[in-house]
């Protein structure tokens, strides 16, 4: 949901930890009077409940917010037979910065679950991705906890989180151009949510990774940590089904934009695939292409994470990196650490999602490279899509590509996906 979450498996193999990618934030409240009722009763029996009514709007936003992500992970339980651990930040800084809610009163939360055996310690955070220092905890679940959540209507709540929020400052951030402009789209999602059930969703936050707020800046709501197939197809919009137009390798297609050079030309729908990629698997090369894009450069030496989860060891990533990027991947020779790389075309990628949404004025809802829009719509907001992406670069003055993209949706419980071609003409 958020960039905070434990690494400790995957940075440590060695270790006994389980991961969990699961953090409570503090998202939705109750929706009606009857479940406002309900919350607040539960808030008395854990003692959390004041006399200050300014205290209670925020107590009975959290503990709705972490009702509702109890449920949701009850329900990977039951599909998957991962542990319901949830994440819970024990920085300061994450409770001011995140939201209005504050670190003393998510401290109390924090302490009365436990005491009240509603959950319990599980596992001490090693590593956050945003600093290199613990904060995110894990805590496990108890079993009666997520049946509290049922029949509770919830929404977003717009008024006790902050529209932007950034990892590289400790107080929260002042900016009235782009707050406005994010609660633009609160008010547009609004008059639409996309709904889950009992949940009804239009608030998102941007999270940026430098203090000029020109780096990242995504945007993070209750949709985004919720699972494809389980949850988020699952979703409507004004009663109706919805889908996914996800743009095809956003972040490569972009960069050989800005580079000028592709490893495809004419029509193509994979940009992880092209055409000679001889004994080198997708799944190699997106994973080796993807790291040199999240560090900005193709000269790794090491495996990372995602190299090793794709069976590349120092061996094998020499041989895909010595022959395959300068054949086929010269794009990635303009990365430069910490001016163009994964932070930096974030940027790009939600400018031009966020455009689209603004130009369309339509119930269309960001999840990164990801557009959640009505399945009957779909279409027709993936040719927008690729309109949109094409005048971008051309504003921007880089080589015009017409972006690949899918959409996704369900037949019954099986996801479906429909394939639309890109363009490039490299010589144009």
């Amino acid at each position: 949901m958020i960039r905070t979450k434990l690494t400790s498996v995957m940075a440590n193999p060695n270790h006994n930890h389980p991961k969990f990618n699961e953090i409570v934030s503090p998202l939705l409240e109750p929706a009606t009077q009857d479940s406002k009722a309900i919350v607040d009763k539960l808030l008395g029996d854990l003692g959390c409940l004041s006399n200050r009514p300014t205290s209670n709007e925020k107590a009975r936003m959290l503990l709705s917010s972490f009702l509702m992500q109890a449920q949701r992970l009850e329900n990977r339980f039951v599909a998957k037979g991962s542990q319901m651990i949830i994440g819970w930040p024990h920085d300061e800084a994450y409770w001011r910065v995140r939201s209005k809610i504050g670190y003393t009163l998510a401290q109390k939360l924090r302490i009365a679950l436990i005491k009240h055996g509603w959950m319990s310690h599980h596992v001490t955070a090693e590593n956050n991705l945003d600093r290199d220092e613990g904060n995110c905890h894990g805590y496990l679940i108890a079993d009666g906890v997520p049946s509290k959540a049922i029949g509770l209507a919830m929404q977003s709540n717009d008024s006790l989180i902050y529209a932007t929020k950034s990892s590289a400052l400790r107080t929260k951030v002042k900016d009235r151009k782009i707050d406005q402009r994010t609660k633009a789209l609160w008010t547009l999602w609004k008059q639409a949510p996309l709904t889950y059930r009992e949940q009804k969703m239009w608030t998102a936050h941007r999270s940026f990774s430098d203090e000029a707020l020109t780096k990242g800046g995504r945007l993070y709501g209750a949709w985004t940590s919720m699972k494809k197939e389980e949850e988020r197809l699952h979703c409507t919009i004004n009663g109706k089904q919805v889908a996914e137009v996800d743009v095809s390798g956003m972040y490569l297609t972009l960069l050989a934009s800005i580079a000028g050079k592709a490893p495809f030309s004419g029509e193509f729908e994979d940009p992880y695939q092209p055409p000679s990629l001889k004994d080198v698997t997708r799944s190699e090369a997106k994973a080796v292409i993807n790291s040199a894009i999240g560090g900005g450069t193709w000269r790794q030496t090491q495996p990372t994470k995602i190299m090793l989860a794709a069976g590349i060891g120092q061996e094998r990533l020499k041989e895909i990196r010595d022959n395959l990027i300068p054949t086929y991947y010269e794009c990635l020779s303009v990365l430069k650490k910490g001016e163009l790389y994964s932070e930096t075309l974030a940027w790009h990628e939600t400018e031009i999602m966020m455009r689209l949404v603004e130009l369309l004025q339509q119930p269309i809802f960001i999840l990164h490279d990801c557009l959640i829009c009505q399945k009957d719509t779909a279409l027709d907001v993936g040719k927008a899509l690729q309109k949109q992406f094409t005048s971008y670069c051309k504003e921007q003055g880089w080589t015009s590509i017409t972006p690949a993209f899918s959409i996704e949706y369900l037949e019954g419980e099986i996801v479906a996906e429909q394939l639309f071609s890109g363009h490039f003409e490299p010589f144009k």
